[in-house]
């Protein structure tokens, strides 16, 4: 077993755990913003489990975020489905005959959904309560914002001076990537996923809701309620034993 941190793609900042002769390897695409800073414990949890039963990953960052080189207030999703394509060419280099998976959570989870609709070799998909809608995330971000600023005497998003950019929870976040994720909807794309695609939601709640059990349905994967907290919303380490053994089935 083999762990690397390195650049690859010039500007991206990956975490390679390898195991010989595995015959799996994992791409795993993280959310982005505060949620990833939340997610990174997860993540690598979830990069060890793979580790410990044979198979190889990449934990890696989308540019302007994390480790990984470049301006956040410039990036777009198109960058970053990019990104996703290059540590898919990275893992293939490292491990050119193993069989791909891709496994995102939040919008890394969109993003790895819409790649795989490109990528003929990407056996496996798993997405973690993947951002159906960029439009209502955007509502909820600001909304939280908002509050925040109430509760804490800060000036609200709508006070500041005026910016090219806008402050999404301490991230700039520049028109181009607004416009993408007001345009992001899941439920208005068409996708042709050959890979075996399993959904996870994670929360309190025991049963899917219906608008991520509506996405299983269209992409014809199945879907599953892990009852643990959100931990991309977490400051505190979350025992992410549940979403373990499912993803191990």
């Amino acid at each position: 077993m083999s762990v690397d941190a390195f650049f690859f793609a010039d500007d991206l900042f990956g975490v390679w755990r390898g195991v010989a002769s595995a015959q799996q390897v994992w791409v795993l695409a993280p959310p982005f913003g505060e949620e990833e800073k939340s997610a990174r414990r997860t993540l690598t949890d979830i990069a060890l489990a793979f580790q410990k039963r044979g198979e190889s990953s990449l934990l890696f960052s989308f540019r302007g975020c994390g480790d990984s080189k470049g301006d956040f207030a410039r990036v777009s999703l198109i960058d970053w489905r990019a990104d996703l394509t290059n540590a898919i060419a990275e893992a293939k280099r490292r491990a050119p005959e193993a069989e791909i998976g891709l496994l995102g959570v939040r919008l890394g989870a969109s993003l790895c959904l819409q790649v795989a609709t490109a990528q003929n070799d990407v056996t496996e998909l798993v997405l973690i309560e993947p951002l159906l809608s960029g439009r209502s995330f955007l509502s909820q971000q600001m909304m939280r914002q908002k509050i925040r600023a109430q509760m804490t005497g800060e000036a609200s998003a709508e006070q500041q001076t005026a910016t090219e950019w806008e402050d999404l929870d301490g991230w700039p976040l520049g028109p181009k990537m607004k416009s993408e994720l007001q345009a992001l909807d899941l439920m208005k794309q068409s996708f042709e996923v050959r890979a075996r695609t399993r959904i996870f939601q994670v929360g309190p709640k025991t049963e899917v809701a219906p608008p991520l059990r509506a996405l299983s349905e269209k992409l014809a994967a199945s879907a599953e309620a892990i009852v643990m907290p959100p931990f991309w919303n977490l400051l505190d380490y979350s025992d992410a034993a549940s979403l373990l053994r499912a993803l191990s089935s």
